[in-house]
C-alpha cells in the first residue's frame, strides 16, 4: 500500500519547479513598474541587488511617476473635446452649394429678363401690356431674395446662406480649438504621449505641432480639413491619456503597496504637480 501511493503523482505548487517566478513577471502589464526592495529577486541565493541598486531603482520610478504626472496635467484639456464641433456632421457639401448656386444663378438671370423688359417698355420699345407684366413679375421675383418669403415655400438654404453656415461652423470650430489648446498648446504638451500611441508620430500631425509649439494652431483653422485633422489627432491623443492614466495609477498602487507614496488627493490632482498651493481652508484647531 505504501509502495502505491508513492507512485500517485505529485501536486506542485504554481509557477516552474525550479523556483523561479516567471509567470508572475509576465503578468505585469505594459507601463507598470514593479517596485522591488534590495536582494527581492527569487530564485537567488546571493543578495545581487544592493542598496544602491534600489535607491536608484525607486528613484527612477518616482521621477518616471512626476513626468506622468505633469504629462497627465498638461494634456488634461482632452477631456473637453466635443466631437460634433470639430467633426461638423451639418457642414454643407459641394453638391448643395452647387445646386444652390446653380439656383441663384437662374434667379439673377430672371431679373435681368424682367429689367430689360421693364425698361424696353419705358422706352416704348415693347407694349406697355408686356411692361407691365414684367413689372409685376419683377416684384415678385425681387421678394424671393427675402428670407422670411423664401422659406414660406422652401426649406432649401440659398447659396449665400450656405456660405454663411459653412462661416459659422469654422468660426465655431476654431474658438474649439482655441479652447482646447490654451496658453500652453495642447497639441505640442501632448506630443510626448506617442510612447502609449505611435499614431500621433505621423507625418500628417507635423503642422499641428509647429504651430501649436507657437501658439498660432487655432487662428490656422480655416477649413475643414484642418478642423477634421485636429479632430484625429485629439482622439488618438485621449486614448494615449487613458492608457497612460493607466500605467500611472497601477504605479501609484505598486508604490502604496510599498509603502513608498501618499493616497492621491482630489485637490492636489486638478492642479499643476509642480506647484500645489497649500489649504487653509481648515487651519488646525488650538
Amino acid at each position: 500500500m505504501a509502495h502505491a501511493q508513492d507512485q500517485h503523482p505529485r501536486v506542485h505548487p504554481g509557477g516552474r519547479l525550479d523556483g523561479s517566478n516567471e509567470v508572475g513577471d509576465q503578468a505585469q502589464t505594459a507601463g507598470g513598474d514593479q517596485l522591488r526592495g534590495p536582494g527581492a529577486e527569487s530564485g537567488k541565493s546571493a543578495p545581487e541587488t544592493t542598496q544602491e541598486d534600489w535607491e536608484s531603482e525607486r528613484l527612477a520610478i518616482k521621477a518616471r511617476q512626476r513626468r506622468r504626472r505633469k504629462l497627465l496635467h498638461d494634456c488634461e484639456r482632452l477631456l473637453l473635446l466635443d466631437f460634433d464641433t470639430l467633426a461638423m456632421p451639418s457642414w454643407p457639401d459641394h453638391h448643395k452649394v452647387n445646386e444652390a448656386r446653380r439656383r441663384r444663378d437662374g434667379w439673377l438671370a430672371l431679373l435681368s429678363i424682367l429689367s430689360a423688359t421693364v425698361l424696353l417698355g419705358l422706352a416704348n420699345l415693347v407694349p406697355a401690356v408686356f411692361a407691365g407684366v414684367a413689372l409685376g413679375l419683377l416684384v415678385l421675383t425681387a421678394f424671393w431674395s427675402v428670407p422670411t418669403v423664401r422659406h414660406l415655400f422652401t426649406s432649401e438654404l440659398s447659396y449665400t446662406e450656405l456660405l454663411l453656415k459653412r462661416r459659422r461652423l469654422l468660426h465655431r470650430a476654431r474658438k474649439h480649438v482655441e479652447h482646447l489648446e490654451g496658453p500652453l498648446g495642447l497639441a505640442a504638451s501632448c506630443r510626448a504621449l506617442s510612447e502609449f500611441n505611435p499614431s500621433l508620430r505621423h507625418n500628417r500631425f507635423a503642422p499641428l505641432y509647429r504651430l501649436s509649439e507657437r501658439g498660432i494652431l487655432a487662428a490656422n483653422v480655416r477649413t475643414r480639413g484642418r478642423a477634421q485633422l485636429y479632430l484625429i489627432f485629439a482622439l488618438e491623443a485621449e486614448q494615449a491619456y487613458n492608457r497612460l492614466r493607466d500605467a500611472y495609477l497601477k504605479t501609484h498602487e505598486q508604490l502604496l503597496e510599498a509603502g513608498e507614496s501618499e493616497p492621491l488627493d482630489s485637490a492636489r490632482s486638478a492642479t499643476d504637480p509642480d506647484s500645489v498651493p497649500l489649504s487653509d481652508s481648515n487651519p488646525p484647531q488650538q
